[in-house]
């Protein structure tokens, strides 16, 4: 049998171009790899990117947010700053009114001492004089038979008792005392106003920090033995200009406790108060007089938050966590000051008034005082706060003992508001 020499060589051409075709394929699946591994690098690189520029998205908000505490920073030193320099200047006017108040009453006292001496010699002028004249009467009658009428004795100059002007002066010095603690921001007491007060509001001044010291740790006014309920906005509580009414005899009105609470219910009516809750109130035509119960309810709902915001401010570490729950706590005390101003609004327009059975305790005196302190504290001071909350609840309970017999409360409310 013959063999076909071109069968070897077709055969090693055939292996050639399958070996051609599987390097082809081979050289296909290793771009097809890196062609794959380009596109995900690519796709990796994109989503890197689109994550970068979302990262910068949010610094940029950060340094945003941060721009905006060191605008609020500075604009807060300069009010800071503007603050301590009108304090200073008005407590050196205070100085000074001080040693004139000091001289005018030395000089006082002296002229009054004076005054006192020229009436002693007064009298002593006149008793001479009468006794002079007298004499003369006798002589002239014994001598010549003649009957003189021996002149009247002229008024006595009014007498100026030393002890009672001193006491009118030692009054002024009160009054003063008052109206110099009501310029403190609430506290009555301590030492007058010196010169060290003043180095002392410089050092404080000039102090780093953003803590701005309150103006009463700089100012202390002189003490005051009694302060008024609507001095320095303690809440005192003396009997007000009307006495409280006198109880009902049980016969003029029959009607049981809960008859009473149904009928000044019909009488009920609210309003909101400036955004800052409700206020109750009875009316009937033209008379309507503030529920005293649900005012306490709304300052007791206002504390209740205002010491849980207290108590998470103590916890509170981070700065502007601190912020904004002082802020908080300020809103809730605005919104406190908001409902006093307006019950005392309408009652100085004689729209509106306070039971008279409680009037020694709850009367527009009393909330002017308190919102006088609302006006010029700040809760986020934790003493200030402290000393509210022991105000009010000095005042609750001085009016729950009031109206803890129900029937008297209830009847005088019901015809107060029928007989105005």
């Amino acid at each position: 049998m013959e063999h076909d020499p071109n069968i070897f060589r077709d055969s090693t051409q055939a292996i050639q171009e399958v070996e051609d075709q599987l390097e082809r394929i081979l050289q296909k699946k290793f771009r097809d790899v890196d062609s794959e591994l380009v596109e995900r690098i690519n796709r990796e690189k994109e989503a890197a990117r689109r994550r970068k520029e979302e990262i910068e998205r949010e610094f940029d908000k950060e340094k945003t947010a941060l721009t905006e505490y060191r605008v609020m920073v500075r604009d807060y030193e300069e009010q800071r700053a503007g603050l301590f320099n009108e304090a200073r200047d008005r407590f050196q006017k205070v100085l000074k009114f001080q040693a004139e108040i000091e001289s005018l009453a030395k000089s006082t006292v002296e002229e009054i001492r004076r005054v006192n001496e020229i009436q002693e010699r007064l009298e002593d002028l006149r008793t001479k004089t009468s006794e002079r004249a007298a004499f003369l009467k006798n002589d002239l009658r014994e001598r010549f038979g003649i009957v003189a009428e021996v002149m009247e004795e002229e008024p006595k100059p009014l007498g100026i008792d030393l002890d009672e002007e001193l006491e009118k002066l030692r009054k002024i010095k009160d009054l003063l005392a008052i109206e110099s603690a009501a310029v403190n921001l609430g506290r009555v007491g301590g030492e007058p106003a010196r010169q060290e007060d003043l180095a002392d509001m410089d050092a404080a001044a000039d102090s780093s920090g953003v803590e701005i010291p309150e103006i009463q740790d700089l100012i202390a006014g002189p003490a005051a033995p009694e302060a008024p309920e609507n001095a320095v906005g303690e809440a005192t509580f003396e009997a007000g200009p009307e006495s409280a009414p006198e109880p009902v005899p049980a016969a003029e009105a029959p009607e049981s406790e809960e008859e009473l609470t149904a009928c000044l219910e019909a009488y009920r009516r609210t309003e909101p108060a400036d955004g800052s809750g409700e206020i109750h109130y009875f009316q009937k035509d033209k008379v309507i007089i503030a529920d005293p119960e649900k005012i306490l309810a709304a300052v007791d709902r206002t504390l209740d938050e205002a010491q849980r915001l207290s108590l998470k401010l103590g916890l509170a570490t981070s700065p502007k966590d601190q912020f904004f729950i002082k802020q908080e706590l300020i809103n809730w005390q605005e919104g406190l000051r908001a409902l006093f101003l307006r019950i005392i609004k309408m009652c100085e327009k004689n729209s509106w008034v306070l039971p008279r059975f409680t009037q020694e305790i709850l009367n527009p005196q009393v909330l002017r005082g308190l919102l006088e302190r609302l006006s010029m504290e700040n809760w986020s001071n934790l003493e200030e706060f402290a000393s509210f909350s022991a105000a009010m609840a000095e005042m609750k309970k001085a009016f729950q003992a009031r109206v803890e017999a129900r029937r008297p409360y209830l009847l005088s409310l019901k015809r107060e508001i029928e007989n105005g």
